[in-house]
């Protein structure tokens, strides 16, 4: 009975250590900041900028994003919440950014006329 204990108590220690192990191997990962591809944010600009009326994704369209670019569910929904704070804090570039993605949308990329 004593040697049980002994080994249940090594078991215990080792699986503890083990836990640990994975566990600031996990942390160090997810403490890493990554920004998204180039692609990934023009795709959710763009949904931004298009429903600029109401910039809150249902799910199903949260989904569809998190698949097109490549990320989380999780990662879509923090963008749209850091977009629209930022949208908000600086609406004068943020129309700029509108105005960009509208005529990119409707493919009129002209240039400036001012300079003719």
């Amino acid at each position: 009975h004593k040697k049980f204990n002994s080994i249940q108590v090594q078991l215990k220690q080792s699986t503890c250590e083990a836990v640990m192990i994975l566990r600031s191997r996990f942390l160090d990962a997810r403490r890493k900041r990554r920004n998204f591809s180039k692609q990934a944010t023009e795709i959710l600009n763009e949904y931004f900028y298009s429903h600029l009326s109401n910039p809150y994704p249902s799910e199903e369209a949260k989904e569809e994003l998190a698949r097109k670019c490549g990320i989380t569910v999780s990662q879509v929904s923090n963008w749209f919440g850091n977009k629209r704070i930022r949208y908000k804090k600086n609406i004068g570039k943020a129309q700029e950014e509108a105005n960009l993605y509208a005529a990119k949308k409707a493919g009129q990329f002209s240039p400036p006329t001012d300079y003719y």
